[in-house]
Protein backbone atom coordinates (compact mmCIF):
# COMPACT_ATOMS: atom_id res chain seq x y z
CA UNK A 1 0.00 0.00 0.00
CA UNK A 2 2.85 2.36 0.77
CA UNK A 3 4.05 2.03 -2.86
CA UNK A 4 0.59 3.06 -4.09
CA UNK A 5 0.61 6.09 -1.82
CA UNK A 6 4.04 7.04 -3.12
CA UNK A 7 2.82 6.63 -6.71
CA UNK A 8 0.01 9.08 -5.98
CA UNK A 9 2.37 11.54 -4.30
CA UNK A 10 4.69 11.32 -7.32
CA UNK A 11 1.74 11.92 -9.64
CA UNK A 12 0.76 14.95 -7.55
CA UNK A 13 4.28 16.33 -7.98
CA UNK A 14 4.02 15.83 -11.76
CA UNK A 15 0.72 17.73 -11.80
CA UNK A 16 2.29 20.57 -9.81
CA UNK A 17 5.24 20.70 -12.22
CA UNK A 18 2.83 20.81 -15.16
CA UNK A 19 0.92 23.64 -13.45
CA UNK A 20 4.17 25.60 -13.12
CA UNK A 21 4.90 25.03 -16.82
CA UNK A 22 1.45 26.34 -17.73
CA UNK A 23 2.03 29.41 -15.54
CA UNK A 24 5.31 30.08 -17.36
CA UNK A 25 3.52 29.67 -20.68
CA UNK A 26 0.84 32.12 -19.52
CA UNK A 27 3.55 34.65 -18.69
CA UNK A 28 5.06 34.12 -22.15
CA UNK A 29 1.71 34.75 -23.85
CA UNK A 30 1.11 37.80 -21.64
CA UNK A 31 4.45 39.20 -22.76
CA UNK A 32 3.43 38.57 -26.38
CA UNK A 33 0.08 40.29 -25.82
CA UNK A 34 -2.01 37.20 -26.48
CA UNK A 35 -4.47 37.41 -23.60
CA UNK A 36 -6.64 34.53 -24.79
CA UNK A 37 -3.79 32.01 -24.89
CA UNK A 38 -2.46 33.33 -21.58
CA UNK A 39 -5.86 32.76 -19.98
CA UNK A 40 -6.09 29.24 -21.41
CA UNK A 41 -2.66 28.46 -19.95
CA UNK A 42 -3.78 29.77 -16.54
CA UNK A 43 -6.88 27.56 -16.73
CA UNK A 44 -4.72 24.57 -17.60
CA UNK A 45 -2.52 25.36 -14.58
CA UNK A 46 -5.62 25.33 -12.38
CA UNK A 47 -6.71 21.96 -13.76
CA UNK A 48 -3.27 20.53 -13.06
CA UNK A 49 -3.44 21.83 -9.48
CA UNK A 50 -6.82 20.15 -9.08
CA UNK A 51 -5.27 16.92 -10.38
CA UNK A 52 -2.50 17.24 -7.81
CA UNK A 53 -5.09 17.75 -5.09
CA UNK A 54 -6.93 14.57 -6.14
CA UNK A 55 -3.67 12.58 -6.22
CA UNK A 56 -2.81 13.75 -2.69
CA UNK A 57 -6.28 12.64 -1.52
CA UNK A 58 -5.69 9.22 -3.06
CA UNK A 59 -2.28 9.00 -1.39
CA UNK A 60 -3.88 9.75 1.97
CA UNK A 61 -6.46 7.01 1.42
CA UNK A 62 -3.95 4.26 0.69
CA UNK A 63 -1.37 5.29 3.30
CA UNK A 64 -1.00 2.31 5.67
CA UNK A 65 -0.02 4.59 8.54
CA UNK A 66 -3.38 6.34 8.54
CA UNK A 67 -5.07 6.02 11.90
CA UNK A 68 -8.36 4.54 10.70
CA UNK A 69 -10.12 1.32 11.52
CA UNK A 70 -10.46 -1.16 8.69
CA UNK A 71 -14.21 -0.63 8.47
CA UNK A 72 -13.88 3.15 8.75
CA UNK A 73 -11.17 3.20 6.10
CA UNK A 74 -13.30 1.09 3.74
CA UNK A 75 -16.25 3.45 4.17
CA UNK A 76 -13.99 6.44 3.52
CA UNK A 77 -12.54 4.83 0.41
CA UNK A 78 -16.01 4.17 -1.00
CA UNK A 79 -17.24 7.69 -0.20
CA UNK A 80 -14.07 9.43 -1.34
CA UNK A 81 -13.81 7.29 -4.48
CA UNK A 82 -17.36 8.26 -5.42
CA UNK A 83 -16.77 11.96 -4.71
CA UNK A 84 -13.35 11.89 -6.34
CA UNK A 85 -14.74 10.19 -9.43
CA UNK A 86 -17.41 12.87 -9.80
CA UNK A 87 -14.88 15.62 -9.27
CA UNK A 88 -12.43 14.05 -11.74
CA UNK A 89 -15.21 13.82 -14.32
CA UNK A 90 -16.13 17.48 -13.83
CA UNK A 91 -12.51 18.60 -14.10
CA UNK A 92 -11.93 16.52 -17.23
CA UNK A 93 -15.11 17.87 -18.82
CA UNK A 94 -13.97 21.44 -18.17
CA UNK A 95 -10.53 20.53 -19.50
CA UNK A 96 -12.07 19.16 -22.72
CA UNK A 97 -13.97 22.43 -23.22
CA UNK A 98 -10.79 24.44 -22.64
CA UNK A 99 -8.87 22.27 -25.08
CA UNK A 100 -11.58 22.75 -27.71
CA UNK A 101 -11.32 26.52 -27.20
CA UNK A 102 -7.57 26.22 -27.61
CA UNK A 103 -8.04 24.24 -30.83
CA UNK A 104 -10.44 26.85 -32.18
CA UNK A 105 -7.96 29.56 -31.34
CA UNK A 106 -5.16 27.67 -33.12
CA UNK A 107 -7.38 27.21 -36.16
CA UNK A 108 -8.13 30.95 -36.23
CA UNK A 109 -4.41 31.71 -35.95
CA UNK A 110 -3.75 29.30 -38.84
CA UNK A 111 -6.26 31.09 -41.03
CA UNK A 112 -4.71 34.49 -40.23
CA UNK A 113 -1.24 33.17 -40.96
CA UNK A 114 -2.37 31.65 -44.26
CA UNK A 115 -3.85 34.98 -45.32
CA UNK A 116 -0.53 36.62 -44.39
CA UNK A 117 1.37 34.09 -46.52
CA UNK A 118 2.90 32.09 -43.66
CA UNK A 119 2.02 28.59 -44.81
CA UNK A 120 4.60 26.88 -42.57
CA UNK A 121 3.32 28.77 -39.52
CA UNK A 122 -0.25 27.97 -40.53
CA UNK A 123 0.60 24.27 -40.80
CA UNK A 124 2.09 24.32 -37.30
CA UNK A 125 -1.06 25.98 -35.94
CA UNK A 126 -3.23 23.36 -37.65
CA UNK A 127 -1.14 20.60 -36.08
CA UNK A 128 -1.55 22.27 -32.70
CA UNK A 129 -5.29 22.46 -33.28
CA UNK A 130 -5.41 18.77 -34.20
CA UNK A 131 -3.49 17.80 -31.05
CA UNK A 132 -5.84 19.94 -28.95
CA UNK A 133 -8.89 18.28 -30.54
CA UNK A 134 -7.42 14.84 -29.84
CA UNK A 135 -6.59 15.77 -26.25
CA UNK A 136 -10.12 17.10 -25.76
CA UNK A 137 -11.56 13.85 -27.08
CA UNK A 138 -9.34 11.90 -24.69
CA UNK A 139 -10.39 14.11 -21.76
CA UNK A 140 -14.08 13.62 -22.61
CA UNK A 141 -13.57 9.86 -22.77
CA UNK A 142 -11.82 9.83 -19.40
CA UNK A 143 -14.53 12.07 -17.93
CA UNK A 144 -17.12 9.54 -19.05
CA UNK A 145 -15.15 6.69 -17.47
CA UNK A 146 -14.94 8.57 -14.15
CA UNK A 147 -18.64 9.42 -14.34
CA UNK A 148 -19.40 5.72 -14.90
CA UNK A 149 -17.35 4.86 -11.81
CA UNK A 150 -19.20 7.49 -9.78
CA UNK A 151 -22.55 6.16 -11.08
CA UNK A 152 -21.81 2.62 -9.86
CA UNK A 153 -21.99 3.94 -6.30
CA UNK A 154 -25.35 5.63 -7.00
CA UNK A 155 -27.07 2.39 -8.03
Amino acid sequence: MRDKAEDHRTAAERHEAAAENHERAAAFWDENRDAERAELQREMAQYEREGAKLERRWAALVDPDAARSEIGAAELVIRDTHQGAKQASEILTRLAKTLERSASLAEAHAQRRERAGGTDDAAEERQAAQRAHEAAQCARSQAEQWLTLAGKRDT
